[in-house]
């Protein structure tokens, strides 16, 4: 078993003269032996300060070049990296710092946060450590690296990492990943997606680090392969654009939305494109338009989606979406099965069936529970078998269609409708940029379908929406019975829907406002 610091290690005896790093910022690059010298510094400073072994040590940070470098420095240690989304509000942060029972922290210079942490620290006597601005103290964090403890040998099953879901129903919990996940979880890329290793990989760090894809798939995959990481402290589409034409970027692992913002970018142009081979999205459906047109126009990458959770890594792929977009075929080192709701492993449903997506959790890739909550992880994991909480079809060829997730379900009569399957109707009208569909309490129905609009053009019609549902392929109770036009669909750091709050809007365009468009029967 190779810990994540031990590939990276591994990768800079092949190649000590590669550059390995790059930071979009000040430009500065590291090679791989370069790498491992500055990593081996850090954790020289970091040992120093108290950290060893098993330390849970928390990272709060966006893609910054010094982010890259203690997530590798801790894992020299075989310390815990906690990785946080950044974005989270100060309180937030602070109590899950508490309750993971952290020994330290490393924050952007933010004093209102600084304060929070210390303040969350301070039982402990934890470590802060800052990153930039006049109260920078990582750049200070550096040490004599003849005082390191010889690389450590974890056992297989001892905690390596700890990512946060992404909180949509609730507080985010922390998910516990085992050191014998990482080869599996960094060499499945291959195999599902068709990554190539050397020196022509060149990836682009715009997925957040401290989500499982930006960590395992781009970050660490890329080190791993000898490739270089090109760090994106900050998304910005116009930066972006520069990014891939300038460095020749050939790899891109990011959400829709990101591939939308990219080719709405003022300074897009798809000979700026021509570099890139390997193009994979996730994390949350793709619109039609938007899949033929990077089709289209970008003519040498291959295209692909990719489904996972942070809890499975990565199960399905699809190595066509423009001719299938919504067909997944099951990953090589995975088994899956869709059951009856609310039933147990046996319980499978029909082919054309909609049921619950269970994954099997004796994978080396599946999580091993969730920080502090062994009745979530109980329920989540039983008789060997992961419930995704995902409403999933088979299909009588073997291949899987992803419908929506179980708690999301509209009731309407005596009829369950998924939005996600409603959404993407929808998105297939070209004056819909986005859309999300929820359900709203009525008097006949219990619950109607309620679709919120963003438009890609001004003027849109409501009455062309519907039409266009009448048209399409959804079943007549599917159809939205009322439409909201919205300047924006609310969305965590993981770019998922946060249907709460689009509710929330809609209950105002109901109640308040009356910005909502009914359909008549």
């Amino acid at each position: 078993m190779q810990t994540g610091y031990d590939l990276v290690w591994l990768a800079a005896e092949r190649t000590p003269d590669r550059v390995a790093l790059v930071d979009d910022r000040t430009e500065r690059t590291l090679t791989y032996r370069e790498l491992i010298r500055e990593v081996d510094v850090i954790a020289a400073g970091l040992y120093e300060r108290g950290v060893t072994a098993g330390c849970r040590v928390a990272t709060a940070l966006p893609n910054l070049f010094e982010h890259c470098l203690v997530l590798l420095a801790l894992q020299r240690l075989a310390a815990v990296p906690a990785l946080l989304n950044f974005r989270l509000p100060p309180d937030q942060l602070a109590a899950l710092i508490v309750e993971g029972g952290m020994f330290g922290a490393v924050v952007q210079n933010d004093p209102a946060l600084t304060e929070k942490m210390a303040s969350a620290l301070a039982a402990d006597d934890g470590l802060l450590l800052i990153v930039g601005g006049d109260a920078d103290t990582f750049e200070q964090c550096r040490g004599d690296v003849a005082g390191l403890p010889p690389r450590p040998k974890p056992d297989p099953d001892d905690i390596a990492y700890i990512f946060y879901t992404s909180g949509t129903t609730g507080k985010p919990k922390g998910v516990l990943i085992a050191h014998r996940t990482t080869e599996h979880r960094i060499a499945c890329l291959s195999p599902l997606a068709g990554l190539r290793y050397g020196e022509d990989l060149r990836a682009l760090g715009a997925s957040p680090l401290f989500h499982a894809i930006g960590f395992y798939c781009v970050f660490m995959v890329t080190l791993a392969y000898n490739g270089t990481y090109y760090a994106m402290s900050a998304f910005r589409p116009d930066a972006a654009v520069e990014l891939i034409g300038e460095h020749r970027i050939t790899f891109l692992f990011v959400v829709p939305t990101v591939l939308q913002a990219i080719t709405s970018a003022p300074n897009y142009d798809p000979a700026r494109m021509e570099s890139l081979k390997l193009v994979i999205h996730g994390g949350a459906p793709i619109a039609a338009s938007l899949l033929a047109r990077i089709s289209d126009e970008w003519q040498e990458a291959e295209l692909c989606h990719l489904y996972g959770t942070t809890e499975t890594m990565i199960p399905f792929f699809n190595r066509s979406p423009k001719d299938n977009p919504t067909q997944f075929s099951v990953g090589y080192s995975h088994r899956a099965r869709v059951i009856a709701f609310g039933g147990v492993p046996s319980d499978l449903v029909a082919p054309g069936t909609s049921g619950e997506l269970i994954i099997d959790a004796t994978t080396d890739s599946i999580f091993a529970g969730y920080l502090g909550l062994p009745e979530v992880t109980a329920k989540k994991i039983r008789d060997g078998w992961y419930y995704t909480g995902d409403v999933c079809v088979r299909n009588a060829d073997g291949t899987f269609a992803l419908v929506g997730r179980v708690d999301d379900a509209i009731r309407s009569g005596a009829e369950t409708v998924y939005p996600e399957e409603v959404e993407a109707v929808l998105a297939e009208h070209p004056g819909v940029r986005e859309a999300c569909v929820i359900g709203l309490p009525d008097d006949y129905w219990g619950e109607i379908v309620v679709a919120c609009i963003v438009e890609s053009r001004s003027g849109l019609a409501w009455e062309s929406l519907d039409t266009h549902c009448r048209g399409s392929r959804l079943a007549a109770f599917k159809r939205p019975r009322a439409y909201i036009f919205v300047k924006a669909i609310p969305r965590n750091a993981a770019n998922k829907i946060v249907r709460s709050l689009v509710r929330e809007t809609a209950v105002v365009a109901v109640t308040t406002t009356n910005d909502i468009h009914r359909v008549a029967a």
